[in-house]
């Protein structure tokens, strides 16, 4: 069986060194630029070279994180950004954008190249699609069923899967919520998390409750880990960059236990950063994932009872001098408690002090004082890495020190002669003394070999100044192993001005479009074929959660004269040869977040028409408008999220199934802000849109952009028609 790579986060130095003490493999980290954590603490340019080094000194890897959408104004500094990085030797570089990849692909020779989990890879044929396109390794979606792993698993390329950590509710790569009211783009890792707020649920105008509706639990799969293990997954991978060194060091420690077959503590992993847990869509948890107000998230170490008049209650694990504990009075009121001794399982602890804590009420653990004991007891040893000393000093001669580590080896030498000595000569229990100083360096010799004369003058300063520079020489030849020569990236032509097709088209979010009030528009991009539409120029909108097989669905193209199709994801390019040796159109949906001016050259070498991303700008639309064939949507409520969750089924309890038939497959999300939306419940999956469509001046795009109108209703087309919306698309603005 392959070794499986445990994969873990970083933020900052200190949780770097937390997760080497466990044992991590390799680790993940961002720029200031380009990851998808923007608001995590992240690295420079100036000092990512010796944060690769520190990783590398002891054997493992560093994967950098560019996984955002990248605009035209950035691709030149991002490209500066990896031929640096490509130069200090880092092993992986995870992606989102194509442009921006399909520039960097061929002139990186020895660069592995991981697709994002921004990518929304969630079958088989989406990770065959990019591994063909020249990915090494395939960061598989959170939300990707373990029936569908295993499909994939089978593939000759390298898979990663998150195993723990914080989920979005949303797939990833698909949420637009947090920049249609903010600004601030997920795809360009400024989320503002609006998961995580409260909202209105309501249904046929009745409020059901205000709550955290979208607020998914943590994943956490640690008891079903061993199925990922049998299928060969290469890569587990432990989300947290924004987290705490505790938290890597205790996430990445119990699940190296786990791998190994060793006991592990389901507590610790309790007791570190998280929001209750679930083992999430992958393993098929279809119900308590979300956590709403008053749900609890901390371990419950023990329940208050009575004894003798008195409060107490009865630890269900052992606890620890330290341990900082939550008690909850008869009103309701949280009180914390410290305890100030060490305690066994079933020890009696009284509640002097909280005379008025509810009777069986949970005593939480908020802060576990052990998580902290384990990283700092760690972090005392982990700096251990075995060198061997061979120093020689003799009359005549310069004093000399060997140090080797495994297959490496350097020599230090003194620039002076070694002279007898006149008084006191040194002896080998000095020198030993003094090579073995390492203190904070990250060796310790296990092995130390002197040879002097007998004599010898050699000052102690010498010793140490040896043992010094062939430590720095260690480093820098184990650091140079993965260096690389300089690359200087060359960015493809774009293509020159060209006639294009202009069009007007329409898209039906429905079939409940009256067929009449179409003729207006060229193309007619259509959700499911409906006989009343027979006679116009039909393309069929793959939903990016459709699936199908392709030779029914040539068939079923062919048999309604539908003319071509659109992509909305990567899956759909595993058919490309499929499509055209059919003579069905392809064109490129808005999903697949199309940003830049070479993301519209990749897509142009096989698609009619590209769909430009609603978070780019007016400026960028209008200038590659003038190179390819761009549309960009002018009418629209734009989909915010696309999720398996249904927020009525934390009331209904329903365990997401009868969603065909459930009176709830239609409502409303208000937002704190009065931010309406509307909540569509179809073929199991839920989108999140805004409650009105919003609209743009079509007159502001040059006359070489198409236009896409995107439709509900009959409404929505007379609204369109009239200019009767209030809420603007953002193409003026753009996204940060």
């Amino acid at each position: 069986m392959t070794k499986t790579e445990i994969l873990a986060p970083v933020g900052n130095m200190d949780m770097l060194y937390a997760g080497i003490a466990a044992g991590a493999d390799a680790f993940y980290l961002a720029l200031d630029d380009f990851g998808a954590r923007a608001y995590a603490e992240n690295f420079s340019l100036e000092n990512i070279e010796e944060v690769i080094d520190y990783a590398h000194y002891f054997g493992r890897k560093v994967f950098i994180t560019m996984n955002i959408l990248i605009k035209d104004s950035e691709i030149d500094k991002a490209i500066s950004y990896i031929e640096k990085l490509y130069e200090y030797g880092v092993d992986g570089i995870l992606i989102q954008d194509i442009g921006f990849y399909s520039i960097i692909k061929n002139q990186m020779p020895g660069l592995d190249f991981h697709a994002s989990t921004q990518m929304a890879v969630r079958d088989y044929h989406g990770a065959k699609a990019l591994m063909d396109l020249g990915f090494k390794r395939i960061v598989i979606a959170r939300e990707t069923p373990i029936e569908e792993i295993r499909k994939i698993s089978k593939l000759p390329c390298e898979k990663e899967v998150f195993v723990h950590g914080s989920l979005c509710v949303s797939y990833s790569g698909e949420c637009l919520m947090s920049s249609y009211f903010g600004e601030r783009s997920a795809n360009r890792g400024r989320c503002a998390g609006p998961c995580r707020q409260k909202y209105q649920l309501i249904n046929n105008g009745k409020t059901y409750g205000t709550d955290y509706y979208l607020n998914m639990k943590d994943l956490n799969v640690i008891d079903e880990l061993d199925q990922l293990l049998e299928l060969g997954i290469d890569c587990l991978k432990i989300e947290g960059r924004m987290k705490s060194p505790e938290y890597v060091y205790q996430s990445v420690s119990i699940y190296k236990e786990k791998i190994s077959g060793k006991i592990y503590s389901v507590d610790k992993l309790r007791d570190i950063s998280n929001r209750g847990y679930t083992k999430g869509f992958i393993f098929d948890q279809k119900r308590d994932y979300i956590l709403k107000e008053g749900d609890i998230k901390h371990r419950v170490v023990g329940k208050v009872e009575k004894i003798n008049d008195k409060k107490a209650f009865r630890a269900l694990s052992p606890l620890h001098k330290g341990d900082n504990l939550e008690v909850v009075t008869e009103k309701g009121k949280k009180l914390p408690l410290t305890l100030t001794e060490d305690f066994n399982k079933d020890d009696l602890i009284f509640l002097d002090k909280y005379k008025d804590a509810r009777i069986e009420s949970g005593i939480l653990m908020l802060n576990a004082e052990n998580i902290k004991n384990d990283l700092e007891n760690s972090l005392q040893s982990y700096t251990n890495l075995p060198v061997k000393l061979y120093f020689e000093g003799r009359l005549g001669m310069k004093a000399r020190l060997r140090m080797i580590y495994k297959d490496i080896e350097v020599l230090a030498e003194d620039s002076s002669l070694i002279e007898a000595s006149q008084n006191i000569s040194i002896d080998e229990a000095s020198i030993r003394d003094n090579l073995e100083r390492f203190n904070d360096e990250i060796f310790t010799p296990c092995l130390i070999d002197i040879k002097i004369d007998d004599g010898i003058f050699l000052r102690k300063k010498t010793i140490n100044k040896l043992r010094r520079e062939a430590t720095a020489l260690l480093k820098t030849k184990i650091a140079g192993k993965y260096k690389r020569k300089p690359v200087k990236i060359t960015k493809p032509r774009l293509a020159s001005q060209s006639s294009k097709s202009i069009e007007k088209n329409v898209e039906l979010m429905t079939n409940d479009i009256d067929s009449s009030l179409l003729s207006d528009f060229d193309k007619v991009y259509i959700k499911d074929y409906d006989p009343k539409y027979e006679g116009l120029s039909l393309y069929l909108n793959l939903d990016s959660h459709m699936d199908y097989e392709i030779n029914e669905l040539i068939s079923f193209l062919k048999e309604n004269s539908i003319e071509g199709v659109i992509f909305n994801n990567y899956r759909d390019l595993d058919f490309i040869d499929d499509f055209k040796s059919n003579g069905i159109k392809i064109r490129i949906g808005r999903y697949l977040n199309v940003i830049n001016s070479y993301a519209f050259k990749f897509y142009s070498t096989f698609a009619e028409k590209i769909e430009s991303s609603v978070e780019n700008t007016l400026e960028n639309i209008n200038k590659n408008a003038k190179r390819y064939n761009i549309e960009a949507l002018s009418f629209a409520r734009i989909e915010l999220m696309n999720m398996v969750h249904c927020p009525f089924s934390t009331i209904k309890k329903c365990g997401l199934k009868g969603c065909p038939t459930c009176k709830f497959n239609q409502g409303e999300l208000v937002s704190g802000n009065g931010d309406r939306m509307k909540l569509v419940r179809r073929d199991y999956l839920t989108k999140i849109y805004p409650y009105h469509p919003a609209g743009f001046n079509e007159n502001l795009f040059v006359d070489e952009v198409s236009t896409l109108v995107s439709v509900f209703s009959d409404q929505d087309l007379k609204d369109y028609k009239n200019k009767a919306y209030k809420d603007k698309l953002n193409y003026e603005r753009g996204v940060i």
